[in-house]
């Protein structure tokens, strides 16, 4: 079971005052989950992933995704399951489509969702500018289980429902013989990413009991933990130990988690596989059961790793090869975007393929392109 997130009941209803239309349709953050053990009269804790956002908006990116959710949810877009899901998987693919809403409301067009059910359904349906169409959103992932473990870490070392103030750090590396055999082939992401998840469950259990012994007996802990069978280690220190010092407001933490990083590959391999799963999404043709006059397909790009690396012009070109022969029309689209998030304003396609029959290339740009 993964860690519950800890929260103050107090801290989020002063948040959920600024996020009236979100506040209705959550339950009172006093009612929230269940009492925390450690800090039972400062604290709560719950599985829900919404609270990943609206307890932690000291946090600049946070604040931004709960004001992106306010927003929606103000023009009347229903996100009811990211507003429910205790699936961290969920909650991310979900975050997507609540981003590619705000972007088309931000635009000027009118955004309704399209309530979920046994039967395939498109996300959103967008009418303006003389256009109504049908939207899906797809967000493609890589490398999945490093980014949970990555967030597994975090939640342990940060929510560990314990009575102690402490300073930590998590560090996943690979052992590599020093020298390296001559001719060595480089380990790839995403075969850690497959030993990660082989190995997770067990050395997250073992971690786990060790960090709740250390923190009940107020000692530190180094320890080096090895990914059975592989050559992945992951080292956990807690240092500056301590009784929590203002339990009623809570637990002081800091700390730092390392993974192997994401090198090694080719971006536009990588985009190539993203495209090839794009187009088994479309063929599932979801956005035909809503009745429009045009339907399309978002790819939001910014959780497979590459979407900056696409930006530069010499993986730009190679990866723009991989569409030359995609045919939205064959799997019943008028248009095929793949999105990035373009700070300081909303989303902006990178690729934009289309079929000019019920809809133009300006309205096409004006719906996706780069933002106004």
């Amino acid at each position: 079971m993964s860690t519950a997130i800890l929260f103050s009941p107090g801290d989020v209803q002063r948040v959920l005052i600024e996020l009236p239309s979100v506040a209705a349709l959550v339950p009172d953050p006093h009612d929230e989950g269940d009492p925390s053990s450690a800090f039972p009269t400062a604290l709560r804790k719950t599985h829900r992933e919404l609270y990943r956002w609206i307890a932690n908006t000291q946090y600049e990116h946070l604040a931004d995704a709960v004001s992106h959710l306010e927003r929606v949810h103000r023009a009347g877009c229903t996100f009811a399951s990211l507003l429910a899901t205790r699936s961290r998987e969920q909650f991310i693919s979900l975050s997507s489509e609540v981003l590619v809403a705000d972007d088309l409301l931000r635009r000027g067009y009118m955004v309704r969702t399209i309530q979920r059910s046994s039967d395939p359904s498109p996300d959103l349906h967008v009418v303006g500018d003389g256009l109504d169409i049908a939207v899906e959103v797809y967000s493609p992932r890589e490398l999945l289980a490093i980014d949970a473990w990555q967030k597994e870490l975090s939640d342990l070392l940060n929510y560990v429902d314990i009575a102690a103030d402490f300073s930590s750090s998590a560090n996943t590396v690979l052992e590599r013989p020093i020298p390296p055999p001559r001719g060595e082939p480089q380990v790839g992401p995403w075969a850690i990413a497959e030993m990660i998840a082989q190995t997770r469950e067990a050395v997250i259990a073992e971690i786990t009991l060790d960090v709740e012994n250390s923190l009940q007996n107020l000692q530190p802990l180094t320890k080096t933990y090895r990914h059975a069978g592989t050559p992945l280690l992951t080292t956990i220190e807690l240092d500056d130990v301590v009784q929590a010092q203002a339990p009623q407001l809570g637990p002081v933490r800091r700390g730092t988690i390392t993974v192997p990083g994401f090198s090694g590959y080719s971006p536009a391999g990588v985009f190539r596989t993203v495209v090839e799963r794009a187009l088994r999404k479309a063929s599932k043709r979801q956005v035909e059961s809503v009745s429009a006059a045009a339907r399309a397909l978002v790819v939001y790009l910014m959780g497979t790793k590459i979407a900056e690396d696409l930006l530069h012009p010499a993986h730009l070109h190679e990866a723009e090869a991989a569409l030359h022969a995609v045919d939205p029309q064959s799997r019943g689209l008028d248009v095929l975007a793949f999105v990035v998030r373009a700070l300081p304003h909303g989303l902006a396609a990178i690729f934009i393929v289309m079929e000019d029959t019920n809809l133009t290339q300006a309205q096409a740009q004006s719906l996706f392109g780069e933002s106004p």
